[in-house]
């Protein structure tokens, strides 16, 4: 059975065509900045990469020449599309961790864009655009917050007016849920030990560390949108929430500029003052004496650090560290920063293996009593493998 998972964002779409269950992608690709005069379609198969630049304005468009060209590949295997698999932020309180998306779901994700307005929308542009090419595809959302359910009350619980709170389901939910799901599982298979106390960091323009005992997560970093927890690229991760009312009740900022900043201006890039905020960007600056990035750096690392200390407690220990995500996978002098000052909690971090590691890799020195591991993610794979497991139990 061929099933399609997408990745809406605001200015891209990614997708994976898996033939389930034996999970072979059979063709992978994107669309890269959509409306921008260098949008680009790279699709990839098993007969080579096909890349070119083209005006895509809108996900209806997007989703036509990838729907187009994956013909030539349900043709050549002889299968219809079945489903398609949505990789979604935020269902609020009432959706996950798997859902057929009928309107009565796309209307509760919908409800909730107004906390994940950087992920919501655009994956309601997918879905309805998906509807109108393909309306017998069955579609299905995966939502990230769904490996988090299982975080204990005591510490998803805000300290809020309890009324409130429940009215409204203002609580921690987590993200990066297929990262950290797909590292819990890859853990067991690398290291040969599946039950461990592990604390897994997803560290990329978006970051979060969750804390998994035997394969359940027990903590994450993110809270009820994935806007706390660690400094991220552009976010600022946790800070007093009175900054916020000081600056709306002097008139500073106005309601969007707030969620503007909160958004695209904070983080590694707003202590840096590097658009963007990207990593390399930073590391390269603080390399070359910037006091400014060399801080956003310290600082990034250290809110990692931070939470790795927090999550020992209710792990009782600590078994392995996983690094992973884009920045997680490809920065060695993050994964020193962050290993840096840990010997006596049992990290001993192998600086040879961690500067040439490519791809999975243990970095850690064989006398460490806590195995540090990079490991590269694959949330597509989660993503189908769940929406056709769904499929199946539903069917």
């Amino acid at each position: 059975m061929l099933v399609l998972v997408l990745n809406s964002g605001g200015s891209s779409i990614k997708y994976t065509l898996y033939d389930m269950p034996e999970e072979t992608a059979v063709a992978q690709g994107s669309v890269d900045g959509l409306g921008l005069d260098h949008c680009t379609f790279t699709h990839i198969n098993p007969q080579g990469k096909f890349q070119e630049k083209m005006p895509i304005e809108t996900h209806l468009e997007g989703l036509r020449i990838i729907l187009a060209r994956l013909q030539e590949e349900l043709d050549r295997t002889g299968q219809p599309l079945s489903i398609a698999a949505h990789k979604l932020i935020h269902g609020g309180p009432r959706l996950g961790p798997v859902e057929f998306l009928t309107e009565k779901a796309i209307d509760e994700i919908a409800a909730m864009a107004t906390v994940a307005s950087v992920h919501n929308p655009p994956a309601l542009q997918g879905i309805k655009a998906l509807g109108e090419l393909a309306p017998d595809v069955c579609q299905i959302g995966v939502f990230e917050t769904g490996f988090h359910a299982t975080i204990p009350d005591y510490a998803a619980v805000y300290g809020l007016p309890w009324a409130l709170a429940e009215k409204y389901g203002l609580r921690k939910y987590g993200f990066h849920g297929a990262s950290h799901r797909f590292i819990a599982q890859r853990v067991g298979e690398f290291l040969g030990a599946p039950n461990m106390k592990l604390i897994s960091c997803h560290l990329g323009s978006g970051t979060s560390v969750a804390a998994i005992k035997n394969g359940i997560a027990i903590d994450i970093s993110s809270g009820y949108t994935p806007q706390s927890g660690t400094m991220m690229s552009t976010r600022p991760g946790d800070f007093d929430p009175e900054v916020l009312y000081f600056l709306l009740a002097n008139n500073i900022c106005t309601l969007e500029e707030t969620r503007q900043m909160m958004n695209k201006e904070s983080g590694l890039a707003g202590i840096s003052g590097i658009k963007g905020g990207d990593l390399r960007d930073i590391e390269e600056a603080a390399g070359k004496g910037d006091k400014r990035a060399r801080l956003a750096l310290d600082a990034f690392c250290y809110s990692i650090k931070k939470y790795i200390g927090a999550f020992m407690i209710p792990l009782e220990g600590l078994d392995v560290l996983v690094f992973t995500g884009g920045i997680g996978e490809n920065s060695p002098l993050v994964r020193e920063a962050v290993c840096q000052g840990l010997d006596w909690l049992g990290v001993e971090l192998d600086p040879g293996k961690n500067r040439g590691c490519r791809g999975d890799a243990l970095i850690s020195t064989p006398a460490s009593q806590v195995r540090v591991a990079v490991l590269r993610t694959n949330e597509e794979i989660i993503v189908g493998r769940q929406a056709w497991e769904y499929w199946q139990a539903h069917r």
